[in-house]
Parts: C-alpha cells; sequence; structure tokens
C-alpha cells in the first residue's frame, strides 16, 4: 500500500571496468539507468561524453535480426507449438551473456536463412516457369516464333482477341492491305490468331487490329526452343526440378525445426545484450574514468553497497531532490500485489503520492463479483486461472493478471451462491421442464431476476460507500501534506454531507443535521480563497452545483445492475433453449451442447465486460476523487528473455 522510496545513485569506475559494473548490476536487477552525462554547468574537472556504443548496437540489432528470421521460418514447419500450458525453460545468467563470435549457432542461423532465402527464390523462379507454361499452352500446336517472326518480304505477329469478332470484320478491316489474319485456335472466349503481312503494311495492320482488341502474345519461342511444344516441355522439366529442391528444403527445414532451443536461447542472449548495450550508452565516461547514474529501491542499497564496496568503486546514494522524476515501484502484500496491472492499465501514481492498489481491489473484487454473480462461471475462471498459474508458470505481470482473475472468480461464487446463480437458472430449468418438478428459491439472500429493485439499491449502496471512500483518501492525502484545513473543508463537508444523507435513511433527525452540518460548511468555506467578499458567499452557494456531479457518479454504479442482470438473462435464455427437446438422449446431447457453447460464450462476453466496466468505476469514480498520476514505471537492467527464462 506504498510507493516505494527510490535513491539516486552516482557510481564513478575506471572507464576499462563500465562494463563489468552494468554486468553486475544487470545480475542484481534493482538498477534504473539513466543518462549519466553531468550538466553542463557543473565543474567536475575533466571532460566527459556518451560512452559510445552505436557500432556494437548495431551489430547486434542485425544479429537480432536475423535470428527472429530463422525462428519465424522454422516456426512454419514446426510440427507441434509450445504448450499453453508449458512454463519457459530456464537458463542460467552465464548463458544470457552474448556468445562468442565462433559460435556455432550463428552459422546454423545462417544455415536457415540460406534455405529460405533459396526456397523464396526458388519459388518465385517456380511461379514465372508455370505462368509461362499457362501463356504457351494455347500455342502448343502453332509451330512457328512467337510472338514475331520475319522474312525478306513478310512479317508476322500472333496473338489473342475476343472470340466474338467476327472473322469477317476482320479481313473487312485489313481490306486494301497486303495483309491476312489466320486463326490457329480458338479457347472459351478468345480466339488465337496470327496477323502475316508485307512489310510496308504490317505496322498499319497491326494498328488496325488492335483497335478491335488484338494484343500480341507476351511469352516467347522460337525454333531454337522447340516453338511453344518445345519450351512447354522444357518447363515442365524445370519445374519438376525445382519442385524436387524445394521438398528437399521443406525436409531439411522440418528436421531443423525439431530442435530450435539453441537458436532460441541465443536470441534471448542477443536481447539481453542489446539491453546492456543500452545501458552502458547511458554511462558517461573520459579517457579514464566512467560515471554511471540511475536510480535504486531504497531496500536494494545494501545489496548494490556490497557489490560496490567488493568492486573498489566510488559512489553516492542520494535523497531525490524537488525537480526529479524517479520511477515508480509499487509495494503491496502479497493478496493486493495482483491487482497491480489495474493500476498500471490506468496510470502510475505519482512520486510521492497515494498508492490505492489495496483499497482499491477491495472493491474490485466485490464490485466484479455482483456484475457477474453465478458459482458456475466463478469456479471456471478460478480453476482455469489457478491452473494456469501452476501449470504455465509464467512471467510477473501475466502471473499478477491470472492471479486477480481468479480472486475475482471467488467474488463470483460468493456472489453467486446469495443471489442463486449456477450457471444461470440451470438447476430451476432442468428440475421445472424434464421433471415438473419445481425448485424452492436457490439464493440465500435475494434473486436479483424478481427482485431487481433491491440489486439497484445494493448496487447504489457499493458505489455510495466507494465514493465516500475515494472522499476520504482525498482527505487523508491532504491532511498528511500539511494542508488541514483544506481537508476539512474541501473533503469533510462532502463526507459529512453524504454520511449524513445516508444515516437519514434510518434516524431521519440524526441525518437531516448532518446534512444541515455539511451545507453549512460548504456554503461558509468553499469561497474563501477569494478576496471578494460576495464572491466568498456565492462561492460557497456554487459549490452546491457539484451534488449534481456526485449523483451522476453515484448512478454510474446502476451498471452493477446491468451487468449482473444481463449475464443472468442470457444464462437463463440458453438454459431454456437447452431443454426444449426434452429429457430424451437426443434431448440430453441437445441439452449438453448448447449449454457448453453458450454458458461459455456468456462467460466470455460477460467476463470481458465485467472486467472493463470495474476497472472503469474505479479509474473515474473512484480514482476521480484523490488520484495523482503521471508516474513513470521502475524498469531495472536485467537480462531480457522471450524463449527462455533467465535465473
Amino acid at each position: 500500500m506504498a510507493i516505494t522510496n527510490m535513491k539516486r545513485f552516482r557510481i564513478l569506475t575506471l572507464r576499462r571496468e563500465a562494463d563489468s559494473l552494468i554486468s553486475s548490476l544487470r545480475s542484481l536487477r534493482c538498477a534504473d539507468i539513466e543518462k549519466s552525462l553531468p550538466p553542463p554547468d557543473e565543474d567536475v574537472g575533466q571532460a566527459f561524453e556518451e560512452y559510445d556504443v552505436s557500432r556494437d548496437l548495431s551489430a547486434v540489432k542485425a544479429k537480432i535480426s536475423e535470428t527472429t528470421a530463422a525462428l519465424d521460418f522454422l516456426a512454419l514447419y514446426a510440427k507441434k507449438s509450445r504448450g499453453l500450458f508449458r512454463p519457459l525453460p530456464e537458463a542460467s545468467e552465464r548463458e544470457a551473456a552474448l556468445p562468442p563470435p565462433d559460435d556455432p549457432r550463428y552459422e546454423a542461423v545462417k544455415h536457415v536463412l540460406a534455405i529460405r532465402d533459396e526456397k523464396s527464390r526458388l519459388s518465385s523462379e517456380k511461379t514465372a516457369l508455370e505462368n509461362e507454361v499457362e501463356s504457351l499452352l494455347p500455342w502448343e500446336e502453332f509451330e512457328g516464333s512467337i510472338p514475331r517472326s520475319k522474312t525478306s518480304a513478310t512479317e508476322s505477329v500472333v496473338g489473342s482477341m475476343s472470340a466474338k469478332v467476327p472473322v469477317g470484320k476482320t479481313e473487312d478491316l485489313l481490306d486494301g492491305l497486303a495483309a491476312v489474319v489466320e486463326t490457329v485456335r480458338t479457347v472459351s472466349a478468345y480466339r488465337f490468331v496470327m496477323l502475316t503481312a508485307y512489310r510496308s503494311d504490317f505496322d498499319e495492320a497491326l494498328a488496325r487490329l488492335s483497335r478491335i482488341g488484338f494484343s500480341p502474345a507476351a511469352c516467347e519461342a522460337d525454333e531454337g526452343s522447340g516453338y511453344a511444344a518445345g519450351k512447354i516441355a522444357e518447363s515442365k522439366k524445370k519445374i519438376e526440378e525445382i519442385s524436387s529442391r524445394i521438398e528437399e528444403i521443406d525436409k531439411e527445414a522440418e528436421r531443423l525445426s525439431e530442435d530450435v532451443s539453441p537458436i532460441e536461447l541465443l536470441h534471448d542472449s542477443l536481447i539481453s545484450e542489446e539491453e546492456r548495450l543500452g545501458a552502458v550508452s547511458k554511462v558517461a565516461a573520459s579517457d579514464r574514468c566512467a560515471v554511471l547514474c540511475g536510480w535504486i529501491p531504497e531496500p536494494a542499497v545494501g545489496k548494490v553497497t556490497a557489490l560496490l564496496e567488493s568492486r573498489g568503486d566510488a559512489y553516492e546514494f542520494t535523497e531525490p531532490e524537488e525537480d526529479d522524476d524517479p520511477p515508480i515501484l509499487l509495494s503491496n502484500n502479497r493478496f493486493t500485489r495482483s491487482f497491480e496491472p489495474v493500476i498500471e492499465l490506468y496510470s502510475l501514481p505519482k512520486y510521492g503520492s497515494f498508492d490505492p492498489t489495496s483499497i482499491m481491489s477491495i472493491f474490485y473484487i466485490i464490485i466484479f463479483g455482483l456484475m457477474l454473480a453465478d458459482v458456475g462461471y466463478g469456479v471456471l475462471i478460478s480453476l482455469g486461472c489457478f491452473l494456469g498459474i501452476k501449470l504455465m508458470k509464467p512471467k510477473k505481470s501475466t502471473r499478477n493478471m491470472l492471479m486477480m482473475f481468479g480472486k475475482c472468480g471467488i467474488s463470483c461464487i460468493v456472489a453467486g451462491i446469495l443471489f442463486g446463480g449456477y450457471f444461470g437458472d440451470a438447476p430451476a430449468v432442468i428440475a421445472d421442464r424434464w421433471f415438473s418438478k419445481p425448485l424452492g428459491e436457490l439464493a440465500v439472500w435475494f434473486n436479483p431476476l424478481t427482485n431487481f429493485t433491491t440489486f439497484l439499491a445494493v448496487s447504489l449502496a457499493i458505489g455510495a460507500v466507494h465514493l465516500i471512500c475515494g472522499l476520504a483518501l482525498k482527505f487523508y492525502v491532504t491532511w498528511k501534506r500539511g494542508h488541514r484545513l483544506d481537508a476539512i473543508f474541501d473533503s469533510g463537508s462532502w463526507i459529512i454531507l453524504f454520511l449524513g444523507a445516508g444515516i437519514a435513511l434510518f434516524f431521519r433527525t440524526v441525518g437531516l443535521i448532518l446534512v444541515g452540518i455539511g451545507l453549512l460548511l460548504l456554503i461558509t468555506t468553499q469561497g474563501r480563497h477569494s478576496k471578494n467578499p460576495i464572491m466568498k458567499i456565492f462561492g460557497g452557494f456554487a459549490s452546491l452545483y457539484d451534488i449534481v456531479g456526485y449523483i451522476s457518479d453515484l448512478l454510474s454504479y446502476s451498471r452493477i445492475l446491468a451487468l449482473g442482470l444481463a449475464s443472468m438473462v442470457i444464462a437463463s435464455v440458453f438454459n431454456i433453449l437447452g431443454t426444449m427437446p426434452g429429457p430424451s438422449v437426443g434431448g440430453v446431447i441437445f441439452f449438453v451442447v448448447i449449454f457448453l457453447i453458450g454458458h461459455l460464450l456468456n462467460m466470455a462476453i460477460n467476463m470481458l465486460g465485467t472486467f472493463v466496466h470495474t476497472s472503469r468505476l474505479q479509474y473515474i469514480e473512484f480514482f476521480g476523487k484523490f488520484y495523482e498520476d503521471g508516474g513513470r514505471p521502475f524498469e531495472p537492467l536485467t537480462s531480457k528473455s522471450k524463449y527462455v527464462t533467465f535465473k
């Protein structure tokens, strides 16, 4: 329930030791590195400049690109994908180091890329040959050069035109020219013809035929290639040879895809090296010395100090200054830590402000459960999430998200027991429609489908408590900063007013007295910052208009009712549809199919809607009362990975 205190560090080491310092800090996983050049106006006695690693960084990025391309290519041939519940293999930090240039895995990557490029080239060549064969097929029986041929007196060209053009029209078009058109073949809607004309009339004859859609053949064949038939045979032979080679490449790629773990480890080592070089580029270096700056969490000061003492480096740790922007690392207990992704999806709190994760998690669980109140859905959600954590062993962010939904699933179970939701009203529908034995009410508290006004009242009551809690947090934050009167007048007045309104529902006199006190405080204090006496009074009365905004916020919690009823009604519809055929063998099969498809679809859709709307109530109605966002995440230098987990 707090934001971890950060310490700024500055480390002075020998230039030649900068790389090893970065590697040592990476193994600790607690240092967020920043640009380390001294300010221009700071006299450090030496000329410092950025550590230039651009060449090394470019080389590593090129290797990452090659390795990624090789893995993507082999993934096309993998007979079995990585199982959903198969955890990532583990590797040591030593294996995260960049392999030497003679490492055989580099050659393996080059080999994969070579066969990939060869297959791409061969595939393009095969496609071109197939297109050529297709264009030559109409001329397979034609023994002449394509598209043009010449004699001492004549010139010829072959091509195609629409079969709808009458032969007589072609002859009429060439009237007056020493030219003739001979039909070689007619296929479907096209007529393949040869135009022969004296050289002096050839261009004019070709121009006239072009007007009626004549197009010279795009393919080529001559006597040397055996005309069209010979070239078709030659091309088909080449296609067979290319297909055979492509098949060999595919088999080799399948063999290589059976074990890509060495290349995957190489890929992650390169990513880790890219991260390390990125940190090295932030080092400020002189001829002999190097300076490294950044942030570490206060609890990590001890182990960082031990490391630096063992190395003999000079260092200092200082508190953040007023104009600093320390990174944010949330520190919560084991239960509420899983709800940190909700905060991160919105925006991290500003350094020095309040982290609401613990309080928010309680309301999140309650509201989520009310919106998706069903024992069956809750069991499926919780089992799926907790089994996913156990079997997949996911990384921290995914683990937290699964853990959060697992806890919300338990809330759905509790709310389902209270409201009688067991895959909607499945037990009642089956008992009534199949066995004609109506069940009694399963709800321990009440059934929202028949008592929706009570459900609305519960939703608004939860919303009222949520809003008052937000105002109380605003009171706490303001009071803690020393603005005690502001806390009392700006937050306390509204808290008294709303508490009074709630108490008035049960104890009218006491409640109205508190409402009156709250209104009086608002009228007399909300214009206090104005120097004009009239505006002081007017500002107080004008502040009462904010009641409209609070009522609007309160009504937003009616979405709890809407989401809850939606999932229950849809579930009930699928239950009725499933039981329509009756309790026969076919009816049971039909029911099982409809039940599974319907309820899985309903659970998925309403789980998404519940997540979105529960988060919205936190972000807008709750956070809007006190939250100060704008924090940047704490990103410690570590060994990044995609295919393995570095320990």
